[in-house]
């Protein structure tokens, strides 16, 4: 967590004034910035985080030839990421249970790198919670996040260090102000540790046995003050990952592992070229004759085979005669798209040297490398003739959703799309499950879709 903490707060000196309400203004650099939360109505203690764009002080990066700007040059990524989130970052809330553990939907993609064990642990520090007691599982498409629901750029501490940590110190205030408004006494005497609260004089409770107390029946703001960087404990420090145990012994459920009613494998038979289309299928009977094959279908991106087993699926494609229409590039090649992005390069503005100088000028070309996760494109599709159940590892869901609402013809309400945590990414599962509703659609039971290399 220590080398992802770009985006902490500094810690209050002596210039940083309270408020009469306990919150503070940070200094960082010249500027002074509040943080706001909000107490959501629920009936167990629910509060968000509300971060204005003063907390993003952009990066600005030199170039060294005066050439015309990029845009990196005006605005670091992981900046312009974190402005994008803040109007939304209100609808990402913490959840107290009865239990006494903590709750949170993480609107992002866990592809292998970690983050539900970081945003737990950052949860875990401003609660004063043990890490355990955080479950953090990755939230529904929700349109409503707009751009607070994409996975890229290296960008999820960036984007949620503020907002899950403030919501995460309204949680433990909050639970505090109910505690000390149960004893008669004074908040600033009670503390906090384990997901417990002490009083001055032996009180104790539980966060469970407070949540429900704590609870609002209208939503309303609070100010709150975040834990002083120099009193971490478990922020910067080494922690297991919190699906460790889950991984090493199988446990772990990625989109294949979701266990849907009647759900049977299917593959897709894609065209050779990009965005090419079939034409005819010349043996489709004959297919759809063979062991286990219970449909055949003609898909906008190929032909989908469903059978009792993602062995049974391949033999079919196997054996499928396909003839095909063409793409959209099939006259491109490495060599005329090579000379398009020389075409479309623009001249480095070179400044003058003394003549005798000795320059260097080179020209480079990096060819994209095909990303191969672990795990193949899968998705599980539950596609009927008013509504669209999705189940996928997704980075950007919420497209997702639009693309399959839009090819089936319906309400993006009725296309609900569950974000299922995924085995490795890099560039990959952007939107994948757009291309899974296609046999199910036409056919009696969904779909479990598996990719191959």
């Amino acid at each position: 967590m220590g080398a992802h903490r770009r985006s902490a707060e500094t810690a209050p000196g002596p210039a940083d004034r309270p408020t009469p309400s306990g919150a503070v203004l940070e200094r960082r650099g010249t500027a002074r910035r509040q943080f706001l939360g909000y107490l959501l109505a629920a009936p167990t203690l629910v509060v968000a985080a509300k971060v204005g764009v003063e907390a993003v002080k952009p990066s600005r990066a030199d170039a060294a030839i005066l050439s015309p700007p990029e845009p990196s040059d005006v605005m670091d990524l992981g900046d312009a990421q974190v402005m994008a989130t803040l109007p939304t970052s209100n609808l990402i809330a913490v959840t107290v249970n009865t239990d006494g553990t903590a709750s949170f939907e993480l609107p992002r993609a866990e592809v292998g790198q970690g983050i539900t064990t970081s945003i737990a642990m950052l949860i875990a520090e401003e609660m004063d919670l043990p890490l355990d007691k955080v479950h953090v599982t990755l939230a529904d498409a929700r349109p409503a996040l707009l751009f607070n629901q994409l996975t890229g750029g290296s960008a999820t501490i960036r984007t949620m260090y503020t907002p899950a940590r403030t919501a995460a110190a309204l949680a433990r205030q909050r639970l505090l102000q109910t505690a000390a408004l149960q004893w008669g006494v004074e908040v600033d005497t009670l503390t906090a540790s384990g997901g417990v609260v002490y009083g001055p004089g032996g009180q104790t409770a539980t966060y469970g046995s407070l949540a429900v107390a704590a609870s609002v029946a209208v939503s309303t703001t609070a100010l709150v003050q975040l834990k002083d960087p120099s009193k971490f404990t478990v922020i910067g420090t080494a922690r297991n990952r919190v699906d460790a145990r889950d991984i090493v012994t199988g446990r772990k459920k990625f989109a294949m592992d979701v266990n849907v009613p009647n759900a049977l494998p299917t593959m897709v038979c894609r065209p050779p070229t990009i965005n090419g289309t079939v034409r005819s299928v010349g043996n489709l009977s004959t297919v759809k004759a063979m062991p286990g094959v219970t449909d055949v279908v003609i898909i906008s991106t190929g032909v989908g085979v469903r059978a009792k087993t993602f062995g049974q699926c391949i033999d079919a494609i196997r054996a499928l005669t396909v003839t095909w229409g063409p793409g959209t590039v099939d006259s491109e090649s490495d060599a005329t798209m090579l000379q398009d992005v020389k075409r479309a390069e623009i001249p480095l503005a070179v400044p003058s040297v003394p003549l005798l100088t000795r320059t260097v000028n080179a020209a480079f070309t990096f060819y994209t490398a095909s990303n191969s996760p672990l795990e193949t494109n899968s998705a599980i599709a539950d596609v009927r003739a008013d509504s669209a159940e999705i189940w996928s590892s997704l980075k950007s869901p919420i497209t997702a959703q639009q693309t399959i609402a839009a090819r089936l013809g319906l309400p993006q309400d009725k296309v609900k799309v569950h974000v299922t945590e995924g085995g490795g990414s890099f560039g990959r599962h952007g939107s994948s499950a757009a291309n899974t509703p296609g046999p199910s659609s036409s056919t009696t039971c969904p779909d479990v879709v598996g990719g191959t290399r």
